[in-house]
């Protein structure tokens, strides 16, 4: 009883966690570092609460953790991520289990293309005047599209049953398919940005809100999908 106590009242304190790393990230584009730290450091009592061994539980996450921070701190070095995010997103890691990690990273990739789709569009419809121009369809074309491959992504839609009899056919067409949604996704994000570029200079994306919405995505799909005491563990 204890366990499964603490157990929710530290997801409760993780999305409280995210939802301040949302506020401060859109009024002041920072995530602190007190933030990032407290999770970090409240990680070890999720896993308490969640049952997890040191081997190989505990181990997962400790290396799920570093691997994520590491590979985002190559993303800082080039100048594709703040500071905040790679903190955020490597204290995040260490609460949410290996299998789930995917899920998280094609969210947090989807929110965050949409809020840079999302910024863009206005900055074309305040540089295109009152009408909806050609440049505004074609983004409007490419958020639909977006829409459609996330939810065939994180399966929340289902594939038509001809294309999945088409896949059983051949390696080849199997392969086709589990390309195809990111390929897609690349041609809207190129059109996209070729239609930005002639309306904006860079623009400052909110990559935390991103960040802390899959999270928060993630802590609510497991425990709306009634999985116990122990929603997110591994």
């Amino acid at each position: 009883m204890l366990h499964q106590i603490a157990h929710y009242g530290l997801l409760g304190a993780l999305a409280i966690a995210l939802l301040i790393a949302i506020a401060t990230d859109l009024k002041s584009r920072r995530i602190y570092n007190w933030l990032t730290l407290s999770i970090a450091l409240a990680a070890p009592l999720y896993w308490w609460s969640s049952g997890l061994g040191l081997w190989p539980g505990v181990a997962i996450q400790l290396g799920a953790g570093i691997g994520v921070f590491l590979a985002c701190y190559l993303f800082f070095a080039l100048g594709q991520m703040g500071g905040g995010d790679v903190k955020l997103l490597g204290a995040l890691a260490l609460w949410i289990p290996f299998d789930r990690l995917p899920a998280l990273v094609v969210m947090m990739a989807i929110i965050g293309w949409l809020l840079t789709m999302g910024m863009a569009a206005w900055r074309v419809r305040a540089s295109s005047g009152s009408g909806l121009s050609r440049d505004m369809l074609v983004l409007i074309g490419c958020f639909l599209c977006a829409f459609a491959i996330g939810a065939v992504l994180l399966g929340g839609a289902a594939l038509p049953s001809a294309l999945l009899d088409w896949s059983a056919e051949s390696l080849a067409a199997t392969l086709a398919i589990a390309v195809a949604p990111s390929l897609l996704l690349l041609v809207a994000t190129l059109v996209s940005l070729r239609v930005i570029k002639r309306h904006a200079r860079r623009i400052q994306v909110p990559y935390g809100l991103a960040i802390a919405s899959a999270g928060l995505w993630i802590i609510a799909t497991d425990l709306a999908a009634g999985s116990g005491g122990t929603p997110l563990a591994g």
